[in-house]
């Protein structure tokens, strides 16, 4: 089971914050894979996390491996290919965004994607995802089922079921949008019945009938 959290710490104080990555530190200890992303981490906060995908703007991979002890894996990284020296009492976070140019300089001084594309951990990092491929399609379990192969825990009816019913109940608790949608389509309906009424067969004819239905799908699927 994979857990992911989206910026757990965000909009916390740096007491609460601290609970937090603990707790989540103390749960990847025990064995449970987390999958986390934040924004403008502390030194302390940065330290707790095992590995870093680091991107760039566009998307672009600029690193992605181990943290090290003290960030100190991260920052040869950076400082072996030409970043600056990293200042012993400078958050690690803050030096990384600098150097890729998403600092508050907003500046670099090189193609980070590039420097990673033909970078040793790029493909270490690759051959190690290669291999776990390559392990996992030769495992095959013994309680192996056919509901162990399915995309979704519970079958189409059940999920069908379950969100019909939930937006029924979306619906009943708006009055005032089912209420804009009954008038809306009786005014659309006798608007657009009167225009096109004993329309005749020819071609054009049937043109405006077509039209008509069109123009009758899109006014009540559109929304109040």
């Amino acid at each position: 089971m994979l857990l992911f959290c989206d910026e757990p710490t965000s909009g916390l104080d740096s007491q609460a914050a601290w609970g937090v990555v603990q707790f989540l530190r103390k749960l990847a200890d025990a064995g449970q894979s987390i999958l986390c992303t934040i924004h403008q981490p502390s030194a302390v906060l940065f330290e707790q996390f095992d590995r870093l995908l680091l991107l760039q703007k566009g998307g672009k991979t600029v690193y992605f491996g181990d943290t090290g002890e003290g960030c100190r894996t991260l920052i040869d990284y950076f400082e072996r290919n030409g970043g600056d020296p990293c200042a012993s009492d400078a958050n690690p976070a803050e030096y990384i965004l600098e150097q890729i140019g998403a600092g508050a300089t907003a500046t670099a001084n090189k193609n980070w994607h590039e420097v990673w594309l033909s970078s040793p951990e790029r493909d270490a990092a690759a051959n190690e995802i290669e291999a776990f491929h390559t392990r996992l399609s030769h495992v095959k379990s013994a309680a192996d089922t056919s509901d162990d192969t399915r995309a979704f825990a519970m079958p189409f009816s059940t999920q069908f079921k379950a969100v019909t019913i939930r937006t029924f109940q979306h619906y009943y608790r708006s009055p005032t949008y089912i209420g804009g949608k009954f008038v809306l389509s009786c005014l659309a309906a006798l608007f657009i019945g009167f225009t096109f009424y004993m329309e005749d067969n020819s071609v054009q004819g049937f043109q405006n009938k077509l039209f008509a239905v069109f123009m009758t799908v899109c006014t009540l699927n559109t929304r109040c």
